[in-house]
């Protein structure tokens, strides 16, 4: 425990950006340590695309490792450079001051509390995740109230020993929206799930939706735990277009799906009434989408769409997401898209595929485009040489 801290308190007093890891999670922060007490740590941290995203208290116990250099990191200094100089949309970030000498976990109980700020909290002993309101601090107990974006009736009250909280991350872009929009959210009424399963029926139902507002989720066959939420851009004779959003209701790029791959649409959901919400307050703010990025791109409904979009981002080398119809997933550019077949290079662990591997176009059953992350990797293979 003594070298953790030492490596913490060097990531602190030099200003290092570093990755921390956990001895029972998977999840990595990567940030700066802002300050470090008896018994635990404030991480000022970023999300995967570079962009400042609140920050996380993380009991010492629960810190496996402290990296300080590492391919990973070198990637994500990148990142935040990116959206720095491309001035992405981002929460306000870490606006609470600590003292190093009281106790972290309780100064940001309190922050929150009075605040009313939406934290996520890990409990000791626990693999669930809650976010919720503090409701009230005290010595031996805290009080918060849950949010359950994807189920309004399951939002219960608990009381909390503070000594098992292992885990607040606070001040974040999805959390920070969630405080805006709590009050609305509690004036929305609990809605059952309304999903269309029959395959017949799902291009008469999309035709409904296309350029229309309201938002959907598509749920693919490949993966029944997996969907898109956004809104049907484009519908063909076999082929789906929607325009997505991402967790914090921000456009998200574009997939195309076809139909043969579609497991279910649903059309109702309390989630899909929390992103309308994030969606609508996107608008209010000015922050709909990353300045990078295009929502206003329109498709040829009388052309085979996979074979369009393969030989659109072959002639620009742009970066695409594809799966495959045997289940594999992969990230990369097309290139020689003729004769119902492409080569794809694959991009995988910031390497690139020169040579590449042949695929047939009918094998494909996704492709995800537009998106920031391919706009991130695409963006640092150019600068690097590699496109």
């Amino acid at each position: 425990m003594n070298s953790i801290v030492n490596d913490l308190n060097r990531a602190s007093d030099r200003h290092l950006l570093v990755n921390v890891y956990q001895t029972n999670q998977d999840v990595v922060y990567t940030g700066y340590v802002t300050t470090v007490g008896t018994s635990g740590i404030i991480l000022a941290t970023y999300d995967d695309f570079g962009i400042p995203d609140g920050a996380v208290f993380l009991a010492l116990d629960v810190i496996d490792e402290v990296e300080f250099s590492s391919e990973d990191l070198e990637n994500m200094a990148f990142r935040i450079r990116t959206a720095r100089d491309e001035q992405f949309v981002q929460a306000g970030g870490l606006t609470m001051t600590f003292d190093q000498r009281r106790d972290l976990r309780r100064q940001v109980l309190s922050h929150a509390w009075v605040d009313h700020l939406v934290l996520m909290v890990v409990l000791k002993n626990d693999e669930h995740f809650y976010e919720g309101v503090i409701t009230s601090v005290a010595s031996d107990a805290v009080g918060i109230q849950l949010i359950n974006k994807f189920d309004f009736s399951d939002q219960p009250a608990l009381t909390l020993n503070p000594a098992d909280i292992e885990v607040i991350e606070f001040q974040g872009r999805e959390l920070t929206l969630q405080g805006i929009a709590a009050s609305r959210l509690q004036q929305l009424t609990h809605q059952d799930q309304v999903a269309v399963t029959d395959a017949t029926q799902f291009h008469d139902t999309l035709a409904q939706l296309v350029g229309k507002d309201p938002l959907v989720a598509l749920i693919p066959k490949h993966n029944r735990d997996l969907f898109y939420v956004g809104r049907i851009n484009l519908l063909t004779d076999d082929a789906v277009i929607m325009s997505l959003l991402d967790m914090t209701g921000q456009f998200g790029g574009y997939t195309l799906m076809r139909l043969s791959g579609l497991h279910a649409i649903v059309i109702e959901s309390d989630y899909l009434q929390t992103m309308r919400l994030f969606s609508l307050l996107n608008r209010a703010r000015q922050q709909p989408l990353q300045p990078v990025l295009n929502d206003e791109r329109l498709f040829d409904a009388t052309v085979d769409q996979f074979q369009a979009r393969l030989s659109q981002a072959a002639a620009f080398q742009t970066i695409v997401h594809i799966k495959l119809a045997g289940g594999d997933s992969l990230s990369g550019y097309p290139s020689h898209v003729a004769g119902g077949r492409f080569i794809f290079h694959k991009v995988e662990d910031d390497a690139l595929d020169r040579v590449g591997a042949v695929y047939q176009i009918d094998d494909v059953d996704e492709i995800s485009f537009g998106y920031l992350d391919a706009y991130l990797v695409e963006r640092q293979l150019r600068i690097e040489g590699e496109l």
